[in-house]
């Protein structure tokens, strides 16, 4: 078992990145994750490795998708080259393992899946509005922020241009219980 953070190309777009996690698990019973009161089941990331991929996205909010379209296509393409096409575009992924030096692996996959979970919650309450152009908390701020949270240590700064890696989302917005009036105002 291991977490990634991975940047891949913005969809679309020419330039840019967009960070988000893969959780490999091929241990069983798999480590369960959850959003809006739903497990969500790990799926096939390529060449027989099983896990999860999670990311913030803008739904005019920062919103967490589990298995986003092109989070997932993207994880494929990683895991097996020989779904990259030549003729055809697509993502270039880059991959780089989180170390958790002070924490068990399995320990550090169920602080992720809660403060996702818990991140999904305070956010429906108090939404974090998706910045104007990414400037601001975005995905790659929300990502760098649930690896800081659970005790991980990675570069920030990964190829290509990943604009506000360097944010972090306050804490509050990953606790499990976050009152309104204690929450700063972003975005």
């Amino acid at each position: 078992m291991s977490i990634y953070i991975a940047a891949r190309d913005l969809a679309g777009l020419p330039f840019g990145t967009h960070q988000y996690l893969i959780i490999e698990t091929n241990s069983n019973p798999h480590p369960s994750a959850r959003l809006n009161d739903k497990l969500v089941h790990p799926k096939n990331l390529g060449n027989g490795k099983l896990g999860y991929v999670v990311g913030a996205h803008n739904r005019n909010n920062l919103s967490v998708i589990y298995f986003e379209k092109s989070d997932y296509e993207a994880t494929q393409e990683y895991y097996d080259k020989n779904r990259i096409s030549f003729f055809s575009s697509d993502f270039d992924t880059e991959v780089i393992k989180v170390n958790y030096s002070n924490t068990k692996i399995d320990e550090a996959i169920k602080l992720v899946f809660n403060l996702v979970d818990n991140y999904n919650i305070n956010q429906s309450m108090d939404n974090i509005k998706y910045p104007t152009a990414g400037f601001g908390f975005n995905s790659n701020s929300w990502a760098q922020t649930i690896i800081e949270l659970s005790g991980g240590t990675v570069v920030s700064d990964l190829d290509g241009i990943d604009i506000s890696s360097d944010k972090r989302i306050p804490k509050t917005y990953f606790e499990p219980i976050c009152p309104i009036e204690r929450r700063p105002k972003i975005n």
